[in-house]
């Protein structure tokens, strides 16, 4: 009988250094005590101080007293891209590697909004996270070239992002990616197709600088009872037979630290819980580059911008 891969089997990261978006709660919170229970030093991006220390405080109630976890804040709103590049930019100040970025942090199913910098607060998904991977890639490639390198960008996506194909995707434009027309979970969906697209792009980007250890994976985490899914009216229903935030944070878990991902060669892939690897379909496989392209390019010229 194959064993379940699961926290027991992640791997000694004393030394290595992470990143997780949107770690005080759900299966950030998660991902970060276990990085941190395996020795690696943790930054927890998100919104709040007041949260995101006690959330730190808590981690440190539940790990062993023999488990000394070096676990910081860095201020990170996902709807600024100004905000989520001077976190980048303080991680850098503080760090001289990156070997772990865990792209978690998510918006779900909300009524219309533009945020601060006129970008739909959902598309904000893919942008702010785009603001921060872009801003880091010279010290993840960095790391990479380090000897014994682990590099591992993880983007959070959902098995939801295939409803964008009920839409007409169309990154050239702000206006094309905030979709005003289109229902919240369709706007959603598109976010989640903008995660993929990342994870496509940045591949390619070691790739074409002669990296080979640096892999770059989106997730699936399956359907998980956490805060982000309140804002929706099927709640109760789904938290019936939902994930408990634990188990809902193993896919991250599996793509950022396991050693399969490097013995089958996980580049670009996407994977269902847990470590499943599940085919794209041809706007997240986006064969021409074109999609991921327009999408890295309407993303810079916000930056130039706002940022």
């Amino acid at each position: 009988m194959v064993r379940t891969w699961d926290v027991s089997s992640i791997p000694d990261l004393a030394g290595r250094v992470a990143i997780v978006t949107g770690g005080n709660t759900g299966i950030g919170y998660i991902t970060v005590r276990e990085l941190a229970r395996k020795g690696a030093r943790v930054y927890m991006l998100s919104r709040t101080e007041a949260r995101a220390l006690a959330a730190i405080e808590k981690i440190e109630g539940e790990l062993a007293p023999d488990v000394q976890p070096e676990i910081e804040y860095i201020n990170f709103d996902l709807l600024s891209l100004k905000s989520c590049k001077q976190a980048a930019e303080e991680f850098m100040r503080r760090e001289q590697r990156l070997d772990i970025l865990v792209n978690n942090a998510g918006i779900m199913a909300t009524p219309y909004q533009l945020g601060p910098d006129g970008i739909e607060i959902q598309a904000c998904n893919g942008t702010g996270h785009f603001a921060l991977t872009v801003t880091l890639l010279p010290l993840l490639k960095e790391t990479a070239a380090i000897p014994d390198s682990h590099v591992r960008v993880v983007n959070v996506s959902s098995a939801g992002y295939a409803m964008a194909s009920t839409t007409k995707p169309d990154f050239t434009s702000i206006e094309g990616l905030n979709q005003k027309t289109c229902l919240a979970m369709q706007r959603y969906a598109l976010s989640k197709l903008t995660n993929i697209l990342l994870t496509n792009e940045v591949q390619k980007r070691f790739t074409e600088s002669g990296i080979t250890n640096a892999y770059c994976l989106s997730i699936h985490p399956g359907i998980v009872a956490t805060d982000m899914a309140r804002g929706m009216y099927l709640w109760s229903l789904l938290a019936t037979f939902s994930k408990t935030p634990e188990q809902g944070a193993l896919s991250q878990l599996y793509a950022a630290t396991s050693p399969e991902v490097e013995e089958k060669d996980l580049k670009a892939a996407l994977l269902f819980p847990v470590g499943q690897l599940k085919s794209k379909n041809s706007l997240a496989e986006d064969k021409d580059g074109k999609l991921g392209g327009d999408f890295w390019s309407l993303c810079e010229a916000l930056m130039r911008e706002k940022a």
